[in-house]
């Protein structure tokens, strides 16, 4: 069997770590998905948005680079204007970062149904799209979100190790919930 290739990894590890995020909120009810446990610790609604919004965000980025310029979903499928979000501050990115628990608590999230849908809709685009990375793509030069100058594959890898920040954050509200507290064994 021959070794992977960085891309191949980096892909593999993303179709992985998405099923796992879906699979912790798919465990909870809407009640659990919606509850913050405190109220600096955000719902696991909150972190399946979140992780959505990122991924609908990197898709969007990486879109040139393997495939034509494409908006997010967020914009052109109406999710934000469907959501009650227009006008909506959603922090950097417009992904939830750096909103803060008062504003992060008082957004006009729908049910987790309709979130788990978003993000599942996203996370298959950045899946697509991280697919189509050979040798050339994956080490092409990259602006990330934070104007650092990288390669895509490093970005990549940036994004898989907040994902997976988000996922066991995932894991630890679920058993503060009462429920298995793991999807990784």
């Amino acid at each position: 069997m021959p070794i992977p290739s960085p891309s191949e990894i980096i892909s593999a590890r993303l179709n992985k770590l998405d099923s796992q995020i879906l699979q912790a909120v798919d465990a909870l009810t809407e009640e659990e998905a919606s509850t913050w446990p405190a109220a600096t610790a955000p719902s696991c609604k909150w972190h399946l948005w979140h992780m959505g919004r990122w991924a609908d965000y990197v898709q969007g980025l990486l879109s040139p680079v393997v495939d034509t310029k494409t908006p997010e979903l967020w914009e052109f499928a109406g999710v934000a204007e469907e959501w009650g979000f227009e006008g909506v501050d959603l922090g950097m990115w417009g992904a939830g970062s750096g909103l803060g628990n008062e504003t992060g608590q008082s957004l006009p999230l729908p049910a987790v149904a309709n979130v788990r849908s978003y993000a599942k809709e996203a996370f298959d685009l950045l899946e697509k799209r991280v697919a189509k990375l050979d040798d050339e793509s994956f080490n092409a030069q990259f602006t990330d979100w934070h104007d650092n100058d990288t390669s895509v594959g490093d970005a990549m890898v940036g994004y898989i190790a907040h994902a997976n920040r988000h996922l066991g954050m995932l894991e630890a509200l679920s058993g503060i919930l009462g429920k298995d507290g793991s999807v990784t064994v």
